[in-house]
């Protein structure tokens, strides 16, 4: 069964309901005000747990009022009518999915460590495009912008200077996006989490690949193979993928200025760049 799954299960019908306005929008949007922020951790999470649980009605009427103004969208006039009752199977609903979700948390601890370390090495070889480029299959980085799905919260031409990455115990597809001025939190999926939903030790997904870690294994691999011109079919031979998937990849190693495609008659062939050599010879 799908962490969505087990978690559904745990979660009787009348608390699911509470999710109603908050997913009205095609996406996750939650006022601060009941957002579980804070230090990671567990401590962390059963402050959060109880701060939610005491939240007044008059908190949350004045985060609605703040966030919607006097244009309450349909979705939460259940919520303004009565606020009481949504916290109450709000704070329920929340600790009722910490619960199921926790053991999960603990165990993907490896995982979250390994996603700091291959951020680090990122930012300090200069390859922060390849890595953002390979966060989730919802996000693309093209031309210096980061893409976002369709139906995560606007920006609205805010001018973003300070970008943060926040790998989530989450499902593949997850993405969010929290704006605070010129500061953007994005988070992604952690990598290597489906084992653990099957209770394997995390430990057991760890990778001394510190190239692989950057890039992702595809990237990796492609990479290493550019050392000398190498064409299209011959990597998706070796990848086991269709050419469709090689494009892509070697599109988003190309943006990064570490691969370079030259073409030969009807063949393209890949080679690496000095930047794509030094990295190489650094993660290795």
């Amino acid at each position: 069964m799908s962490r969505r799954g087990l978690l559904r299960r745990a979660c009787p019908e009348h608390l699911l309901n509470v999710m109603g306005p908050i997913t009205s929008a095609g996406s996750l949007y939650v006022p601060d005000v009941l957002a579980p922020i804070g230090e990671a951790g567990p401590n962390a999470m059963r402050h959060e747990i109880e701060r939610i649980a005491d939240i007044s009605s008059e908190s949350l009427l004045a985060a609605l009022e703040r966030a919607f103004g006097g244009a309450v969208p349909s979705a939460w006039r259940m919520v303004v009518d009565n606020p009481s009752d949504f916290l109450i199977s709000y704070s329920t609903l929340v600790r009722t999915v910490w619960e199921s979700a926790a053991p999960v948390w603990h165990r993907a601890k490896p995982l979250l460590e390994r996603e700091i370390e291959r951020v680090g090495v990122a930012s300090v070889t200069g390859t922060m495009g390849a890595l953002l480029a390979n966060l989730s299959p919802r996000i693309s980085f093209v031309g210096g912008n980061l893409r976002l799905p369709d139906n995560t919260s606007p920006v609205n031409g805010t001018a973003i200077r300070r970008l943060t990455l926040m790998p989530l115990v989450s499902g593949t597809r997850a993405c969010v996006l929290r704006i605070e001025g010129a500061h953007a939190y994005v988070g992604y999926p952690v990598s290597g989490l489906a084992p653990l939903l099957g209770g394997h030790d995390a430990r057991l997904e760890r990778s001394a690949d510190a190239l692989a870690m950057t890039l992702g294994e595809l990237r990796a691999v492609i990479l290493r193979n550019g050392n000398q011109p190498v064409s299209m079919g011959k990597l998706a031979d070796l990848l086991h993928c269709t050419a469709g998937t090689v494009t892509y990849h070697c599109r988003q190693l190309e943006q990064a200025g570490l691969l370079a495609r030259e073409r030969r008659g009807r063949e393209v062939r890949i080679l690496r760049t000095l930047r794509g050599d030094a990295l190489v010879d650094a993660l290795s």
